[in-house]
């Protein structure tokens, strides 16, 4: 099961986030702490936003493990974003290709996941018919992953309107999902963690079929993301002020676990262009359960 960070907030090195923390991302990739998967090495993608030169996001992949690319270890201190993703892949669908790292990117879009669609093949056709030509024609991996946000930008591109839209396009494309293994009798489980960003506002849904067999996710927040005497940490936010930055990760970066929050099973957790952090259940799909 693969591993992700998502940050949002103050510019940012990514490398205080991708490699510098005592269970940064690369240590994820090679010993990750917080999954059945140790090893997450068939692949990693960084995707970063950079405003004052243009609203879509950069993207490299590579087909090496984290670990083992010298070019993320020469280009990740040189890169400063108020918002960025990274991704290590431990290939459950679709081989080992640069064509299947996420994240995956639509113009100013950027998405990743981990976990898988249970016997997604069953249900391929299916949602492949109800893809906008647009979205499905932009597909050119192998991954339940990238057929995923190619159903959930179908919705969203209807919708648009903010991070308010991207939850309403989280929940028709969850509902999507569970109806058609429904018609086809799958009884294989799910398991999607996902984020969605414009660069300015996100979207994370925590879902599993059994809540109680979810994959971990985490999230802090506070004034700045900090290194002090060979720690990373949050530093807290004054009393009723907004959050300058939000970190999402699979697994929690340091060895202060008060600073991190569980994101609850069947849940989206939105986060708003000034930093506001909104948790909302995904209630409705329970009744589909």
């Amino acid at each position: 099961m693969c591993r992700f960070i998502a940050y949002l907030g103050k510019p940012l090195p990514i490398n205080d986030v991708i490699s510098r923390p005592r269970d940064s991302l690369i240590r994820q990739s090679g010993n990750a702490l917080e999954s059945d998967i140790k090893v997450n090495g068939d692949g990693f993608g960084i995707g970063w936003y950079n405003f004052d030169t243009t609203e879509i996001p950069a993207v490299f992949v590579s087909i090496l493990p984290a670990w083992n690319d010298i070019n993320l270890a020469r280009i990740s201190h040189q890169i400063v974003s108020p918002c960025f993703f990274g991704h290590v892949r431990a290939a459950e669908m679709g081989g080992v290709s640069l064509y299947n790292c996420h994240p995956f990117r639509h113009r100013n879009l950027l998405f990743m996941h981990n976990g898988n669609i249970g016997d997604f093949n069953k249900i391929r056709l299916d949602i492949f018919n109800l893809l906008d030509d647009m979205y499905f024609r932009n597909i050119l991996g192998h991954t339940d992953s990238e057929v995923m946000f190619a159903l959930w930008l179908t919705y969203y591109a209807k919708i648009k309107n903010g991070v308010s839209g991207m939850v309403e396009a989280w929940e028709q494309t969850l509902e999507t999902i569970i109806n058609l293994q429904r018609k086809h009798g799958v009884t294989e489980r799910n398991y999607i963690n996902a984020v969605v960003t414009n660069g300015r506002e996100m979207a994370a849904v925590r879902y599993a079929t059994d809540p109680k067999e979810i994959l971990s996710l985490h999230y802090t927040w506070g004034e700045e993301f900090v290194h002090q005497d060979g720690e990373y940490f949050m530093t807290p936010s004054k009393p009723g002020d907004t959050p300058k930055c939000i970190l999402l990760a699979s697994e929690q970066l340091n060895n202060h676990p008060n600073d991190w929050h569980s994101v609850p099973p069947q849940s989206i957790l939105a986060i708003n262009s000034e930093r506001g952090i909104q948790m909302l259940p995904l209630s409705a799909l329970q009744a589909l359960l």
